[in-house]
């Protein structure tokens, strides 16, 4: 329903600097609604590790957009001294019951710090236990942190179960519902003769 025919593409790289590159294109015929997500899930600890709560994730973020439950409102808080404080490194599960939402956990946008339309980072996430690293960069104005609050179990894949927080996504983004937030409805309208363009990076290392 919405208007004007929308002709999209994404391009995968990997780069020889262990990177995985995604890169989202779009163009449209008449004004139209879009933003376009990459909602890949993470776990760095590997093929049935558990869960991702003892994952340490820092978010470049000093504010979010609260909602009721998960859908913003166009206010944004900040972070400071709330469970959605992850300027510093912590553990995923250390304030994920004080999120408000059901089931328990994540499942955000989160204001990322510095120009909405520059590549720049996003987050950095560590495995302690594998030492495995994944930053996270892109030139979107916020970020989707989800903790796979609705996996529970009855989805499979190569003889794992997906339980409970088995994963995360860090999905970079316009802000949700910005159409229907008058200061932040231009964010996610496209027009005849403009392309969208949207960039993240994903890069891995390790460390002790």
């Amino acid at each position: 329903g919405y208007p004007g025919t929308v002709t999209a593409k994404t391009v995968y790289t990997l780069t020889r600097d262990n990177e995985l590159r995604v890169d989202m294109e779009a163009t449209t015929d008449r004004p139209t609604l879009v933003n376009l997500a990459h909602h890949s899930y993470w776990n760095l600890g590997g093929y049935a590790s558990g869960t991702i709560l003892d994952h340490e994730l820092t978010l470049y973020a000093d504010q979010y957009t609260p909602g009721a439950p998960m859908v913003p409102t166009g206010e944004t808080r900040p972070v400071k001294g709330t469970a959605f404080d992850f300027t510093s490194a912590k553990p995923i599960g250390r304030d994920l019951r004080q999120t408000g939402l059901t089931p328990a956990g994540y499942d955000h946008n989160f204001v990322v710090s510095g120009d909405a339309n520059q590549l720049r980072p996003v987050a950095r996430l560590k495995d302690p236990r594998s030492g495995r690293v994944m930053t996270v960069s892109a030139d979107q104005p916020g970020v989707q942190f989800y903790t796979g609050n609705f996996l529970d179990g009855t989805l499979t894949g190569k003889g794992a179960t997906y339980v409970q927080h088995a994963a995360l996504c860090l999905e970079t983004q316009k802000f949700p519902n910005a159409i229907n937030v008058p200061s932040w409805r231009d964010q996610v309208i496209l027009r005849p003769g403009q392309t969208y363009r949207h960039r993240m990076i994903h890069a891995f290392s390790t460390e002790p």
